[in-house]
């Protein structure tokens, strides 16, 4: 069965014309250089240096087993505290799920610090029958550790300091960071994340493994999906690889001025989908120096769209503003549930053509339209189609970007694996929190500690 399709029409010079349109033999001019981006890729990991690759084969027997032992314990919930590349991935896969894919614990994510939202997330668990999973593979991430240890001293009240710790399990470093410390001090269970494995690209890893176990969704077909992908990234025909043929089409469209990327998706339970990539390709692809240390600020800007909401927002935008955008979109042909317009009692005749339609067919139509309209002006777009959210097919889309996204860093030669933008505002922010040794990053933030206070600086608005 077919579960996943790219369409790749609305790219074609046929479709669009010959100035930002790509022909086939524009895609096989490149195949030298993307089969010498995926040797480089493979080398790289046959070194030990990128394991991301490897999580496919990941071994998840024991691991399921071990789910299973907690919800027969009693847990009913679980709370993911983790930020970026420790949370965007599994909040990704289970938002995707089907209506029975997930029988396990229920799921809640602490990610952002907003007081209000932690609070209110905290004060709504059942903390006896509740297991918090703290996700950081660096084990210093502030957000998380905060987190954690406002979790832990509530857990503390609730069970008492003896059970506490029961009820937390860290997924991080496997030797080193505060949390592993804190894991073997307090006896925490633990679960290792790989160390050549970025945050980003974690998510077929513990990372995302263990919340899924818990949750009970069929790890098996996830990583299935993941191995095809794989295998087909091996082909050396651009015509039938499909990494090949993506990663081709966004450096041409780079190449060619289209340096922003819209991700629409017309399914609400992908939205989240949708976060996961846009921090996969920002943080790897936006960066300032190439590999020899030249200046390039190279990299395209991920865009969340929100199909059919953002037809009344944005696409305007996308219709007659600068035609710098490629329009990914991103559907699904069968809905595990429909909703249909009555024909009774009988709409106006101005409306009378939505009598007896589903919405699931308006939907598809307001997607057609958007799409055959963008196409008419000649605005690049192009398409995956999930037959529905299957879990093979989840694991299929997660690895293939994964996968791209590593090319195209080949292809732009700039180390996709590192986030030097993101430490330098961590180090700031510790500085400013008094964290010993970054007093000097501190001096680089104006308004200091205080720069969130209306009357550090600035105009009063109100």
């Amino acid at each position: 069965m077919e579960l996943l399709r790219y369409d790749a029409t609305g790219l074609a010079s046929e479709t669009i014309g010959p100035e930002l349109g790509i022909s086939q033999s524009d895609r096989q001019a490149l195949a030298p250089r993307l089969i010498a981006a995926r040797q480089a890729l493979q080398a790289r990991f046959d070194s030990g240096e990128l394991g991301f690759i490897n999580s496919p084969d990941e071994e998840i027997e024991a691991l399921i087993a071990w789910a299973q032992k907690k919800r027969d314990a009693g847990y009913t919930d679980q709370v993911v505290i983790g930020i970026g590349g420790s949370n965007l991935g599994t909040r990704a896969i289970l938002e995707a799920a089907g209506a029975n894919d997930c029988p396990g614990l229920r799921t809640h994510f602490a990610e952002n610090i907003d007081p209000t939202t932690v609070k209110r997330l905290f004060d709504a668990l059942p903390l006896e029958t509740t297991l918090f999973l703290v996700v950081t593979k660096s084990g210093t991430t502030l957000e998380t550790m905060g987190q954690f240890w406002i979790a832990y001293a509530r857990m503390v009240e609730a069970v008492g300091e003896e059970r506490a710790g029961a009820h937390f399990v860290a997924i991080t470093d496997p030797k080193v960071g505060s949390l592993r410390a804190l894991a073997n001090t307090m006896g925490l269970e633990a679960f290792e994340v790989p160390p050549n494995v970025g945050g980003r690209f974690s998510v077929l890893t513990n990372v995302g493994l263990v919340p899924l176990a818990l949750a009970g969704y069929p790890l098996a077909e996830l990583l299935a999906g993941a191995r095809h992908v794989r295998e087909a990234a091996l082909q050396d025909d651009v015509a039938d690889n499909l990494v090949m043929q993506l990663t081709a089409e966004h450096f041409l469209l780079l190449e060619r001025g289209i340096d922003q990327v819209v991700m629409m998706s017309y399914s609400d339970q992908l939205l989240s989908m949708v976060d996961w990539y846009r921090q996969i390709w920002a943080e790897s692809l936006g960066k300032a120096v190439d590999r020899s240390g030249r200046q390039v600020n190279i990299g395209t800007t991920p865009i969340k769209a929100w199909g059919v909401v953002d037809q009344h927002s944005q696409v305007q935008l996308y219709m007659e503003g600068p035609n710098d955008k490629h329009v990914i979109f991103v559907e699904v042909t069968h809905f595990d549930v429909d909703l249909r317009i009555p024909e009774e009692p009988a709409l106006p005749d101005s409306l009378s053509y939505l009598a007896g339609r589903t919405l699931s067919e308006v939907l598809h139509a307001e997607l057609a339209g958007t799409r055959a309209g963008l196409t008419n002006v000649g605005r690049p777009t192009s398409r995956f189609v999930f037959e529905r959210l299957h879990p093979r097919a989840i694991g299929a889309f997660i690895f293939c970007w994964e996968l791209v996204t590593a090319m195209m860093g080949e292809l732009l030669d700039i180390d996709a694996f590192d986030q030097p933008g993101v430490e330098l505002g961590k180090k700031i922010a510790h500085g400013l929190l008094g964290r010993e040794g970054f007093s000097d990053f501190a001096k680089m933030a104006e308004g200091g500690v205080n720069a969130g206070n209306p009357n550090s600086s600035g105009k009063v608005v109100v």
